[in-house]
Parts: C-alpha cells; sequence; structure tokens
C-alpha cells in the first residue's frame, strides 16, 4: 500500500515541479537521492495512520470473504483474541511513528527543505507581511521578490520602552538582504530619529549596513518548523511568544501532531476490523469504500479542528487530540456491534 500510494504521489509531484527542476538546473541525482527519497518518508510517515487503516481493511476483507473468519468465530476463538494480532502490530507501528515523527522525520525534512529552497523555492512571493521582532522592534514590508530577492517598502520601527514613544524608524524603497548574516543593501532609505522638540531626518541613495534582523527573520517559510526537532522547536516556540507572533497556533499544532497522529494507527485499526470482519453483499470494494469514507472524515475533523485553533483561539492541544477523542468512541462503538 505505501509503495503503491507514494507511487502515484511521486508522479504527481513530479509532473508539477519537473520544469522548474530544469529551469534551475536541479541534478537528476539529487532529485531521486534527497528529494523525492525524503519524500517518500515524509508522506509515507505523515499517511501512515491511513496506509495502515486501508491495509487493515484490505485484509481483514478478504478473509471475510474466503469465510475464513466465522470458523474462527465458530470454533470459541472470541472476538477479542481474534483482535490482539492487529492491536500487537498496530502497537508496534505506533512506537514507529513516534519514533519517525520526533527524531528522523525533522533531519529528512531538512534536506527535503533544502532542496526546495534552492531548485524549487526561488520563486517564493510574499506581500504586505508585519513581523513583530520583539516588544519595542516592528518591521514591516511590501513585497518580496524570490527571483531577484528584493524586498520593497521596507519600514523597520524602533520604540523606546519607557515612555512608550518612537526612537527612531528607518523606510527603504527596496532592500537586499544576506540569507546568512544581518547584512543588508538599503536603496533610497530614510532614517528619521525622534526627540522631544525637533526630529532630524537622515536620506541616502544607498548603503551597505547591519540591521538587527536577517533576511530569514522576515521571509519565513512555515514549513521549517518541520525540519525543528523537539528542543528546537519548543525554543522556537518560546521565542516567536516572546515577539507576539500571530502563527503560534499553528507551531504548537505541529509540536503535538507529532504526538497525537500515531494514536489514531490503534484507533483506525479497531475501526478496521470491526467493519470488514463481516462478510458483505459489497465485497471488498464495499469495505474499501467505507474504509475510504472513515479517513475522509478523520482527515476532514482534522483540518476543522486545526482551523478552528488557527483563526478561532481553540485550544491547540484539545484540537490536535480531538479528532482521536472523537473517532475512539466510534471504535468503541463499532468494535461493540461487530459479528462476535
Amino acid at each position: 500500500m505505501l509503495v503503491l500510494l507514494m507511487s502515484i504521489a511521486i508522479v504527481f509531484d513530479l509532473s508539477e515541479k519537473l520544469n522548474d527542476f530544469i529551469d534551475e538546473g536541479a541534478p537528476w541525482g539529487q532529485i531521486i537521492g534527497i528529494y523525492y527519497s525524503n519524500f517518500f518518508i515524509y508522506f509515507g510517515v505523515q499517511f501512515s495512520y491511513m496506509l495502515n487503516f486501508i491495509s487493515v481493511i484490505w485484509f481483514t476483507s478478504k478473509m471475510a470473504g474466503n469465510t475464513e473468519i466465522v470458523p474462527i468465530l465458530s470454533a470459541g476463538v472470541g472476538f477479542n483474541r481474534f483482535l490482539r494480532p492487529y492491536i500487537f502490530s498496530s502497537i508496534i507501528l505506533v512506537v514507529w511513528a513516534i519514533l519517525m515523527y520526533n527524531y528522523v522525520l525533522p533531519i529528512s525534512n531538512k534536506s527535503r527543505l533544502e532542496f526546495e529552497e534552492l531548485y524549487y523555492r526561488a520563486k517564493t512571493s510574499k506581500a504586505n507581511e508585519h513581523i513583530q521582532l520583539n516588544d519595542n522592534e516592528i518591521v514591516y514590508y511590501q513585497n518580496y521578490n524570490g527571483v531577484s530577492r528584493h524586498i520593497t517598502n521596507l519600514t523597520y520601527e524602533k520604540w523606546k520602552s519607557e515612555p512608550r514613544v518612537y526612537e527612531y524608524t528607518l523606510t527603504a524603497a527596496s532592500a537586499v538582504g544576506d540569507s546568512l548574516s544581518n547584512k543588508w543593501q538599503l536603496f533610497n532609505f530614510e532614517i528619521r530619529y525622534f526627540s522631544e522638540f525637533n526630529d532630524s531626518i537622515i536620506r541616502r541613495g544607498f548603503a551597505d549596513t547591519t540591521l538587527v534582523f536577517g533576511i530569514e527573520d522576515l521571509v519565513f517559510r512555515s514549513e521549517v518548523i518541520e525540519a525543528m526537532n523537539n528542543t528546537e522547536l519548543d525554543a522556537f516556540i518560546e521565542e516567536q511568544k516572546r515577539k507576539g507572533s500571530d502563527s503560534i497556533a499553528s507551531y504548537e499544532i505541529e509540536k503535538y501532531n507529532r504526538w497525537a497522529s500515531p494514536f489514531a494507527i490503534i484507533i483506525l485499526t479497531v475501526i478496521g476490523v470491526s467493519v470488514a470482519s463481516k462478510k458483505s453483499r459489497g465485497g471488498l470494494g464495499l469495505n474499501l469504500a467505507v474504509g475510504l469514507s472513515v479517513c475522509v472524515l478523520y482527515i476532514f475533523s482534522m483540518k476543522i479542528t486545526t482551523v478552528a485553533a488557527v483563526n478561532v483561539g481553540f485550544t491547540p492541544a484539545l484540537a490536535v487530540w480531538l479528532p482521536n477523542i472523537i473517532f475512539a468512541f466510534i471504535a468503541l462503538f463499532l468494535y461493540r456491534i461487530a459479528p462476535k
């Protein structure tokens, strides 16, 4: 199931990105060895619960279709005993998924994202961004062009703590930042220093200078948090809280998701066995349709709760675990009505 579905995903992804890879001169060895090997790992782990669920539906439906389950239960083997190997296997997969999410994926994602930045994400653009570096420093810019790597209409505001007034502002018609340091090239810029009686203004056409922030602070890809280990992610969340970031919920969702998603394997396994263990006239096709419907509902519920956490203020931890809680009750209900 993993190889089948990931092969389809890779074909679709390659058809979308092939022109960009060719235009940027990406070597085929790196496309296959770095990008798609890590692409396989990333999406394989992300959808491990779905792949396991489809596999359970397929395998159990084949047993039911061959009339193998009825004799097992008729011989006095209880449904709990029949379910036991599924539970043991799903527990092993949960442990595997937790280890992959927390220790393997961050390293794998780092290689994949670095490749994307080099050969695919060069055309990324952002517009009308607002970044609060800390309580006293705020940056705005109108547009970032990923091709030319220029920022237009950059504004940097520095405030005094006491009293709460402007210390100075820097505005530039355009700016180019060094991705490895805080060095900048400013074009047509103005610095205005505020005082109680008279303000002073400095205008220049060009300057090489160093600022307290770098290009990475302004043009931040949210996917970068997927390349952080748990320690780095916790430190990053605390730093963003100090800066007053509006995206704290998204970062915390990534943190809690690394532990919540693996447990969906056990829940969906119980649902899969309970649904597929009964021989039906629709056969394997009907059971697979039911299984895919359950997967769609699970993913849909995850999206609803995460959107609620990001936009409505829903608690991120509860948003991540709520689909598991809901489907755990569904699994319990289906287990109770399963043929025994």
